[in-house]
Order: C-alpha cells, then sequence, then structure tokens
C-alpha cells in the first residue's frame, strides 16, 4: 500500500448516485469504500459493505474507518455522495501535503474552495488521518457519532481547531451537488433521515458546545480543548439556525415532550428528589434539549438498555448501563418514551427497588407519576 494512498468513503442510500460521482474519484486517484443503506446496488468501489440501517452520517464514518478501510490507509476522506473531488489536483499530490503537515496522521483537513453552505465553517467534507481516526473520542472513531447528520460536521470543525488539529485549504475545491443548488425536491431519505433530526441534532449541538464536547477527548497525550479558542471564535451558527428555523414555532409553546419532563424535573426538585437518572437515550430524549439544558436537579446521566451506547453521551451526560447508574445513586429515575413506557418502568423498577430510588413515569395517569398532565 502506497504511503500516500487515500481513500474516499462515505455511506450511501443512492445507487445511482454513486454511479455518477464515484468515476471522478476513481479518476483522480482515490480507492472508494461505500456502506451502502436502504438501496443496495454495484457500484463503481473497491469495497462495498451493506448495512441494514442507517447508522447516521458521523456513525458511518466511524465504522469505514475502524472496520471498513484498510488499517494501514493513512488517510481516509469522507462526505457524501453529491460530491466531487478537485478537478486539478491528484489524490497522492494532496496526500503528500496533509503528511507533510500531519506527518504523525493526527490531523483534519477541509478544502472550502466551494463555499457553498458557508463551508469554511464545518467539515462536511473533511480529509482525516489515521491516527485521529484511530485515537479521537477515547479510541471509538474520528467523529462524534451521537448525531444523525447535523452537527457532526460543526463538532468536527471545533474540535480539530480546538486541539490545533486542523488545516482549512480554501486553495482545494471539494464541489458540493446539494440538491438546494438547483431548486430540486430533497431525496426521500434526506427526509427521513436528516430533516427529521435537524432540530434534534442541532440542538445537541448547542447543548455539546455549552460543555466543551465532552468525551472528545484522544487516547494518549495532546494539548487540551482551548477553551479560550472557541469562546473568541465560535460564531452561534448553531444557535442562529435553531433560533431562526424553529424559535417561532415555540411562540405557540413548548415541545410537549420537553414539557412534561421540565414538569417531572421540578417536581422533583420540590420533593427534594435532587440526584435524577434519565432512563431511554432514544428519539423521545432527543427532543428534550429545553428541559435538560439547565435542570432544576442534578441529572447524573441517561440509563439506556443498548449497550452499544454506553459510554457515549446524550445533551452532555453519560449513557449509562443501569448498574452504573445504580451505583451513582440516584434519588428518582425518570421514564422517557411515548411508547414503550410500561416497559421501562418494569426494569426501571428493577434499578431503583434495591436502592430506594422513585420510578416517575411523564405519560402514565397513575400514582406513581409525577409532573405529568392530568
Amino acid at each position: 500500500m502506497s504511503d500516500h494512498e487515500v481513500w474516499f468513503a462515505i455511506p450511501s442510500a443512492s445507487v445511482d448516485r454513486c454511479r455518477a460521482v464515484l468515476p471522478a474519484w476513481r479518476e483522480m486517484g482515490y480507492k472508494v469504500a461505500i456502506l451502502q443503506n436502504r438501496e443496495r446496488g454495484e457500484v463503481p468501489a473497491d469495497l462495498t459493505v451493506w448495512s441494514d440501517h442507517y447508522p447516521g452520517w458521523p456513525g458511518s464514518i466511524n465504522i469505514l474507518a475502524r472496520e471498513i478501510v484498510p488499517a494501514a490507509a493513512p488517510i481516509i476522506v469522507s462526505g457524501g455522495d453529491d460530491m466531487l473531488p478537485d478537478p486539478n489536483v491528484p489524490a497522492h499530490e494532496i496526500a503528500a501535503q496533509f503528511l507533510e503537515r500531519f506527518p504523525d496522521t493526527f490531523g483534519v483537513m477541509q478544502p472550502h474552495g466551494d463555499d457553498f453552505l458557508e463551508t469554511s465553517q464545518f467539515c462536511g467534507s473533511p480529509w482525516l488521518g489515521r491516527a485521529w481516526c484511530d485515537r479521537m473520542y477515547a479510541g471509538s472513531g474520528p467523529m462524534f457519532q451521537g448525531y444523525v447528520h447535523h452537527g457532526a460536521d460543526d463538532e468536527l470543525f471545533w474540535v480539530a481547531r480546538c486541539l490545533g488539529a486542523l488545516w482549512s485549504r480554501p486553495d482545494l475545491t471539494q464541489y458540493h451537488e446539494h440538491f438546494l443548488r438547483n431548486d430540486e425536491a430533497p431525496p426521500e431519505w434526506w427526509v427521513e433521515a436528516v430533516e427529521k433530526n435537524d432540530e434534534a441534532d442541532t440542538l445537541h449541538f448547542i447543548a455539546r458546545a455549552a460543555h466543551f464536547f465532552p468525551g472528545h477527548e484522544p487516547t494518549g497525550d495532546h494539548a487540551p480543548f482551548d477553551r479560550a479558542l472557541f469562546a473568541r471564535e465560535y460564531t452561534r451558527r448553531a444557535e442562529k439556525h435553531w433560533e431562526s428555523r424553529y424559535a417561532p414555532k415555540r411562540d405557540a409553546g413548548p415541545d410537549p415532550a420537553a414539557a412534561r419532563m421540565t414538569g417531572a424535573l421540578e417536581a422533583c426538585a420540590r420533593e427534594g428528589l435532587g440526584r435524577v437518572c434519565v432512563y431511554g437515550a432514544g428519539k423521545h430524549t432527543r427532543r428534550l434539549g429545553e428541559a435538560l439544558m439547565a435542570p432544576p436537579v442534578d441529572v447524573l446521566g441517561i440509563i439506556d438498555d443498548n449497550p452499544a451506547l454506553t459510554g457515549s453521551s446524550l445533551w452532555g451526560y453519560p449513557i449509562l448501563s443501569g448498574s452504573a447508574a445504580a451505583a451513582l445513586g440516584p434519588e428518582a429515575i425518570v421514564l422517557s418514551s411515548d411508547t414503550i413506557e410500561s416497559r421501562l418502568a418494569e426494569a426501571a423498577e428493577a434499578i431503583a427497588g434495591p436502592i430506594g430510588a422513585r420510578v416517575i413515569r411523564l405519560y402514565a395517569g397513575d400514582d406513581a407519576s409525577i409532573g405529568a398532565p392530568a
């Protein structure tokens, strides 16, 4: 394998888009790896792997970096199946520049000659060094995979920048053939995977930014995150996006899920239950940004039964197994689901009983619930 071998590695839900775009990458000297979902088919790639579900954009990139692209590859470029390579500089030449800048491969480079959608302020088609892929987020992958889509590229930009590991390249152009450029209708997968999760992803980023992106720390020795730089240069892009797109809807009242959780946490505070765990890290909890950004109690963490989530975080809180949560001694466990609350209640009682904690339901109208509207 060449020291300058570069892999273009992306998730894709469109065989046609891959067939249209991937030849351009191969012509410029890139190897190609595709993680397919939704639509299976032969595409011009060196490696194609099928996924029965969409792990999200950052989750897909982590899988590609950890499990699909050869471990000896020094550089991975990512983005989407609507992205084109720089047409003037072949892969091996850019790779040589990257490796001169980051000889230990602990670095991120973002071309932004095409500044569509303000690409100079996020990493939407990043070059990722192998050491960055292997060491970031305690070795779990190059990106924080708690987002479905939006927010991941912003977090990558600021974490890399504030670790002193970002190289912005206005002299290189990776053209983004985004559907908005031609006033086209968004593809179905975009609506389902990206658009429906946009507000939750945005609020998640805002919450993580307020805590300086907890859990980003790399393995091994490295300079700490430069909080002063972030405070000085962060443009509040995510906040402005949320305020312009979603704040007007909030004039009619808060999200019902967040309102119920706020009511439950306020009731806990009134009753002296100051140490609380939330149970469930699914879609319901992803809507709770307003309730969890400044709660009136000490939220110790979020319990979830999926072991793959243990050790990650949501809204800046650690995701815990039931036993780990019990060891922290919560005084209350608040259930967070509007679809499987009864099932969560049974599991929560098994955790709460031995430690004398209270189980609180948001949606059941029984005596065990507080904070839920009558």
